[in-house]
């Protein structure tokens, strides 16, 4: 007897993320709850529908037919749902003995100059890689912002700039050339132009030396195609990519090339995602889960330059739901 229960949840950030999307204020999603028995599993719904993911609407009607019908089988159109589900699944049926493996984490900075204190902030709480949003600001202030990080970073310290897919050819090639120079200590731009230029990317990554790591190309109809044809880095939001065991499946071979990054989900997707990481222990670069500053407080999550699962969630994913429900 399976019983499938869900509930709607609405996280309004305590700060709004600014990347060269625009501004991001609020997260919706929902939260899963999975019951075989005995067994009980969470998981996490959290589309982003510009990323290719079914809408918000969509996934709330198929989970309210799958609490009727709990052996329906969520299709390619959604994904999110696929993820969560498999998840939640997953997780009821690892027992008691979980792996609690602990991961580096890359320390988020914000745009804008704001990123100059978020970076000392961040070494004094003991971070030791970054990650910076670009392409908010125009390339001149940018680059000067750039120059001061650097110097303000430790020599054996990478950073990782992510642009959103929001570069022109143009900036792209202006920022390549700019940052030769400091061509070791650049870990990867991340997606520097929109999903389909991963041609462009690929020339550039190889006539600058700089590694180009995919992001929002890996995501909707085309996102498997671009996964196994990149050679590169690949930032993988696990819970908009599918069915856990068949996603797990494609990343393994990849896995020492994979970045699991955040879509600001809550505790549960963040538990979702780290039971991913746990079965690929060729995986070896810092997660990007560094988003509890832009958080309402309400997920149980951590704020540390390393992180667990058991530390994550205190009192596990079923405090999650919980609390959702307490606050919804």
């Amino acid at each position: 007897m399976i019983e499938i229960k869900y509930q709607p949840y609405l996280r309004r950030f305590s700060r709004p993320l600014l990347t060269s999307r625009g501004e991001w204020a609020e997260r919706r999603g929902f939260l899963l709850r999975v019951q075989e028995g005995e067994r009980v599993g969470y998981g996490e719904v959290a589309p982003i529908p510009e990323f290719g993911t079914e809408s918000h609407e969509a996934a709330d009607f198929f989970l309210r037919e799958l609490t009727k019908n709990p052996e329906l089988v969520p299709g390619s159109d959604l994904p999110c749902c696929a993820f969560a589900l498999s998840a939640a699944r997953a997780q009821g049926f690892m027992g008691e003995e979980k792996p609690d493996h602990e991961y580096a984490v890359a320390g988020l900075l914000p745009a804008g100059k704001r990123a100059v204190t978020t970076l000392q902030n961040k070494m004094d709480a003991g971070f030791t890689s970054f990650k910076w949003k670009v392409g908010v600001e125009s390339s001149t202030e940018e680059q000067a912002i750039f120059e001061y990080l650097m110097d303000g970073l430790p020599a054996v310290v990478r950073l990782r700039l992510d642009a959103n897919g929001g570069w022109s050819r143009e900036v792209m090639a202006d920022w390549l050339e700019f940052l030769k120079p400091w061509r070791d200590r650049i870990e990867f731009v991340e997606q520097p132009l929109a999903p389909g230029a991963e041609p462009e990317m690929l020339a550039a990554r190889e006539d600058s030396g700089i590694e180009i790591a995919l992001d929002e190309s890996l995501n909707g109809r085309e996102g498997m195609r671009c996964m196994d044809a990149w050679p590169g880095v690949l930032v993988v939001k696990a819970p908009l990519m599918g069915e856990f065991g068949s996603l797990l499946e494609r990343l393994r071979p990849l896995s020492e090339r994979v970045v699991l990054s955040s879509v600001f989900e809550t505790g549960v997707g963040l538990l979702n995602s780290l039971a991913l990481a746990d079965a690929m222990p060729s995986m070896n670069r810092a997660l990007g889960f560094d988003t509890l500053q832009f958080s309402d407080g309400l997920e149980g999550r951590c704020d540390s330059a390393v992180i667990r699962a058991s530390e994550c969630a205190p009192g596990n994913a079923e405090t999650i739901w919980k609390q959702n429900s307490h606050s919804s």
